[in-house]
């Protein structure tokens, strides 16, 4: 059994570029964008610090647009953070 769960995903038509949209079993509060066929720019600027740039097809920009995330799943997820703190303001 893995750990963890897919909550939304899409494949090209071509088998050329791909995205998933998961969560980890043991890392509540938090979600992972995983995508291939893409173009990326990284830059690491100092102090832990970092600013990636992800160059989309526009087809999967629009399929990350309307992953089918319900916001009960969402607000599920936000519950849980990691060490009971929000990644987010």
């Amino acid at each position: 059994m893995g750990t963890t769960k897919t909550l939304d995903f899409h494949e090209s038509g071509d088998g050329k570029t791909s995205w998933r949209l998961y969560e980890e079993q043991f890392e509540p509060g938090v979600v992972y964008l995983e995508l291939e066929g893409v173009g990326v720019e990284l830059e690491v600027t100092g102090q832990a610090q970092t600013r990636l740039v992800v160059r989309l097809p526009l087809d999967m920009a629009r399929g990350l647009a309307a992953a089918k995330v319900t916001p009960a799943q969402w607000d599920e997820m936000a519950k849980n953070p990691p060490s009971g703190k929000r990644p987010w303001p």
